[in-house]
């Protein structure tokens, strides 16, 4: 007979797998460009939210400069192609190791100078505000606040047989598994995830035993950044416009932070039912314009105040299931 523990990561693999199978199959339920467009967010959000979680989840690391990250790669890969003629693909690629490797850098300096969690955010938060006046600034190169349109992702037979539209779904979809399942690995079947969980909770204590608590912060950090850099690479492909209006504090951050700790920070499945949850939401209250801002702004107060441990462990409560 199994042991207990190994049972429970049975299951949570096995609900994985199913979570996946749905994600895949959802468009043969909700058909249309506009369904696909929406379904396409939301998996890019997966990944945003996934990456926010997995930062200040487990390491503590308040990054507030998500989308900062996510257009650093943007911005590479489309000015690498568009001026130089580079391939996409390889573009896509240099841009996530640059997001990763800024990631590295500020949680290397934050670490180095013994930053608290509100001081990162202010560092990090200060960050993504000079991406943005860089990259509204620099007219010459990124074309301002109307930003530029890069030349279309070659998508090759998978675009010629299912069309470009389910072809980004697609990938968004394959992005937002792998990412679970990164998490998945790095939280339940690895060292590192009872490592990430003594930093979490005593980084002193963490230190005392002997575990490099600048080093796990860093490498969670970037990785968590490369994971950012490809999907914003390939978000702004998506959009076919790379421009500041995508890549902005309000565009991400809030909606991604928002997603994570709704769901569950730290958890595997936390950001996709939080992404699942706030994508309807804010395709209903889009209406509302700047207002929307408000609501979001409102709802993070709460849940940061109230509601800190996020849906998955609610249901856990509720149900009884291990995952």
């Amino acid at each position: 007979m199994a042991a207990p523990d190994e049972h429970r990561i049975d299951v949570r693999l096995l609900v994985l797998a199913a979570i996946s199978a749905i994600l895949l199959a959802l468009p043969l339920v909700f058909t249309g460009r506009y369904y696909l467009r929406v379904l396409t967010q939301m998996s890019f959000f997966i990944v945003f939210a996934s990456a926010f979680g997995l930062l200040f989840g487990r390491t503590n690391q308040l990054f507030l400069c998500i989308a900062a990250l996510a257009g650093i790669s943007a911005y590479t890969s489309g000015l690498l192609t568009s001026r130089l003629g580079m391939e996409h693909w390889s573009t896509i690629l240099l841009g996530s190791i640059f997001s990763a490797g800024v990631a590295a850098g500020l949680s290397y300096v934050a670490n180095v100078r013994r930053m608290g969690v509100v001081f990162v955010a202010i560092l990090t938060l200060a960050f993504q505000l000079i991406f943005e006046n860089l990259v509204t600034g620099l007219v010459w190169l990124t074309g301002g606040d109307t930003g530029f349109r890069p030349p279309p992702l070659p998508l090759g037979p998978l675009g010629s047989l299912l069309g470009e539209q389910m072809s980004f779904y697609l990938i968004a979809a394959v992005l937002a598994i792998g990412t679970l399942f990164v998490n998945y690995w790095l939280m339940e079947r690895s060292k590192w995830g009872l490592i990430m969980e003594a930093v979490r909770n005593e980084e002193v204590a963490s230190e005392v035993i002997g575990i490099n608590v600048r080093r796990v912060k860093v490498t969670v950090s970037a990785l968590s950044g490369f994971m950012i850099g490809l999907a914003g690479a390939l978000y702004g492909y998506f959009n076919g416009l790379i421009s500041p209006i995508y890549f902005s504090f309000a565009s991400i951050d809030i909606l991604s932070q928002v997603m994570a700790v709704f769901g569950g920070r730290g958890t595997v499945i936390g950001p996709l039912i939080g992404s699942a949850v706030f994508t309807y939401v804010n395709e209903n209250i889009r209406y509302l314009g700047p207002i929307s801002l408000s609501v979001y702004g409102a709802l993070i107060v709460v849940l940061f105040a109230a509601f800190r441990e996020g849906m998955v462990a609610t249901l856990r409560r509720w149900t009884r299931l291990v995952f």
